[in-house]
């Protein structure tokens, strides 16, 4: 049985990615270098209104990976070292295995790299670079392996309390002068546009590559998206490109995706990641070994950046994945298919994962296509974390309600079945049932609570007449009964779907 089906279910076998060898770059004395691009949600989000979001989104999410192999790459041509000793470079993050070590140059090199960041980017994000120590015997005893996974990990978070190392910068930054509305650029809203054009120059080159990933195009180079410290051809691979919505080879905006939605005009923006990672890899056997730690990590980051971006595009179109990669995503799309495509993920993970020690956790949030894309990134993450206080964690929050993700789909499965069977349109009682379902949830604070079963009766045979005579009348109203005694939240959950889903735009 190889590594990767002890980790993995077999039917996701084509994710396995061999592990890299490495027996080739091993010496006595190595230094193991680590990279962090930090501050990648502000990357990303800050400063970009709603209405150009779909053109930049996805390619600023790339860059980040895209900047992190030119890093890598930099590295190793200042070091005088062949690429093969960058054994990652995943997810905003990359580690080296290098033979030699310059702290003059390591030093140059960061010193370059903050300049860069402060330069272009205010220092709002950056690169955090860090180097441990190691020998060969590190490589080929577990326990020594382990420890030495525990001293990146410690040296890669000591460093980020060390951001843009301010003492050697410039403490003033410099801006664009002169800004007026007419100058102003119309999608980062914080610098000036470049001549002859409506966007700034940082801009023009996320727009370049968001082209790009929207095309057919194999490879960009690093100079045409704005890195100018190395210039290098760069594979444009699957997982870069992930998965966008596109109509006649553009890429399709968040209006219109709300426009493809069932029922209200609105979108939803999924924000999840895996639940006890941290701990399942410091008490697994992940970090007893290169070849461990290195399949387990390919293989979780090919399911998040491969799997899910083709399923996606097979299943789910109308979406627009910001980020998939690691151990978490961000995806925006038409809200009635990001809350299929939540399921469907959370489905597929708990097959993919054969530990019963991981789970996945959601925070999803509906809204008007106008709404600022940098909001619902910042509350979809404020959900998350509340799925994430839930003992057990295996959690999803939705529609202001946060609850264990196969009581949800138990209760989701049964209402919206029996409500479209029997075609339930009446406002007045779904909005009704949404009141007895906080009702329910508060019986412990308030006696009067308790009269939610009486009010149910009572609203049920006053506003289901058209429906009387049915056989499974009743059953309906058992059903009703059930979910809200005992799975409120659940039922407020799943209602909420189905008014969503009901109502006229």
């Amino acid at each position: 049985m190889s590594k990767f089906s002890s980790y993995f279910g077999d039917e996701f076998a084509a994710l396995e990615q061999g592990p890299k060898d490495i027996d080739e770059i091993l010496q006595d004395k190595m230094f193991l270098i680590g990279g962090d691009f930090y501050g990648i949600q502000k990357f990303i989000f800050d400063n970009l209104g709603s209405k150009n979001a779909a053109k930049v989104l996805r390619a600023k999410s790339a860059f980040c990976e895209l900047f992190m192999i030119v890093l890598a790459k930099f590295i190793c041509q200042k070091f005088g070292i062949d690429e093969k000793c960058i054994l990652s470079c995943t997810a905003g993050k990359f580690e080296i295995l290098s033979p030699k070590f310059d702290e003059a140059i390591f030093k140059e090199i960061k010193g370059a790299i903050n300049a860069y960041f402060v330069k272009k980017f205010f220092g709002v994000s950056g690169v955090s670079l860090s180097c441990v120590e190691c020998e060969r015997a590190d490589f080929a005893d577990p326990k020594r392996y382990k420890a030495l996974r525990d001293n990146i990990s410690k040296a890669v978070e000591l460093e980020k309390f060390k951001k843009l190392n301010l003492k050697e910068q410039d403490p003033v930054l410099s801006y664009d002068k002169g800004i007026t509305n007419q100058t102003l650029c119309r999608i980062c809203n914080i610098r000036k546009i470049a001549y002859d054009n409506d966007k700034c120059e940082i801009c023009s080159a996320f727009v370049r590559l968001g082209e790009r990933l929207a095309s057919d195009s194999k490879k960009i180079n690093s100079k045409a998206i704005g890195i100018d410290f190395m210039d290098v051809d760069l594979e444009i691979t699957e997982n870069i490109r992930s998965y966008v919505a596109k109509e006649t080879g553009e890429i399709v905006d968040f209006e219109d995706l709300a426009k493809k939605s069932r029922g209200d005009n609105a979108i939803a923006v999924i924000k999840a990641d895996v639940d006890n990672m941290g701990n399942f890899i410091k008490n697994s056997d992940v970090t007893q070994s290169f070849t461990n730690f290195d399949t387990f990590s390919k293989g979780i980051n090919n399911f998040f950046s491969l799997y899910v971006p083709r399923k996606m595009k097979e299943k789910f179109a109308n979406s627009y994945t910001v980020f998939a990669g690691g151990d978490d995503l961000l995806i925006v799309g038409s809200y009635d298919e990001m809350i299929d495509l939540a399921v469907f993920i959370r489905q597929e993970f708990m097959k993919f994962i054969k530990s019963q020690n991981l789970s996945i956790s959601f925070g999803i949030v509906l809204a008007k296509p106008s709404t600022p894309i940098s909001y619902l990134a910042q509350t979809s993450e404020k959900w998350l974390e509340v799925s994430k206080e839930i003992g057990g964690k295996d959690a999803i929050s939705i529609f202001g309600e946060t609850a264990k993700w196969d009581s949800y789909i138990n209760v989701r499965g049964k209402i919206l079945d029996e409500f479209e069977k029997f075609d339930i349109d009446n406002a007045a009682f779904l909005y009704r049932l949404l009141e007895l379902c906080e009702m329910s949830k508060n019986v412990c604070e308030d006696v009067r609570n308790t009269m939610w079963k009486s009010k149910l009766s009572y609203s049920f045979t006053r506003n289901m007449q058209d429906k009387q005579g049915r056989s499974d009348m009743n059953a309906l109203l058992l059903m009703l009964n059930d979910a809200i005694e005992n799975n409120p939240k659940e039922s407020k959950m799943a209602i909420c779907e189905y008014i969503y889903k009901r109502r006229e735009r």
